[in-house]
């Protein structure tokens, strides 16, 4: 065995160096690599709870969404139910004044009527009296000049 060591160079140097590296190693890796390591896993754990916790966000959000959007469309259906009663409302009041307009205009075309008929009947009376007196006095013209 120590001829294949001597062959490949290797002393008692080695073998302290090998140890020495051991050490050194073992003691970087506690001063050094287990710091590291806890602080990835730290963080590889926060990010684990972050993604839980934007799940969570995330169905709490849809969930209000849904909310909003039932709210949002029965309160449409509220809107458009009061717009048709207003509108049925105003289409009665609409008809209701037109019927009122209607008998005024019906009652005024009456009394116009019948003061047309009455200035009618004062017209031809005073007609027939004109010619009454007309066709007296030239039947007087007539009877006088014969």
């Amino acid at each position: 065995m120590s001829q294949i060591l001597e062959q490949l160079e290797i002393n008692q140097t080695f073998f302290i160096q090998f140890i020495l590296f051991g050490v050194f190693f073992f003691v970087l890796s506690e001063l050094y690599l287990k710091p590291f390591q806890r602080l990835i896993e730290k963080r590889q754990q926060k990010l684990t709870d972050d993604l839980q916790g934007s799940a969570e966000l995330l169905k709490t959000v849809e969930s209000k969404l849904a909310d909003y959007e039932k709210s949002l469309a029965s309160a449409r259906l509220e809107a458009a139910k009061q717009y048709d009663l207003a509108l049925a409302e105003v289409r009665a009041r609409e008809e209701a004044e037109i019927s009122k307009v209607k008998d005024q205009v019906k009652q005024e075309y009456l009394e116009a009527s019948k003061a047309l008929q009455a200035e009618r009947s004062r017209v031809e009376a005073e007609l027939k009296a004109q010619v009454e007196a007309l066709s007296d006095s030239m039947v007087n013209k007539v009877l006088a000049g014969n």
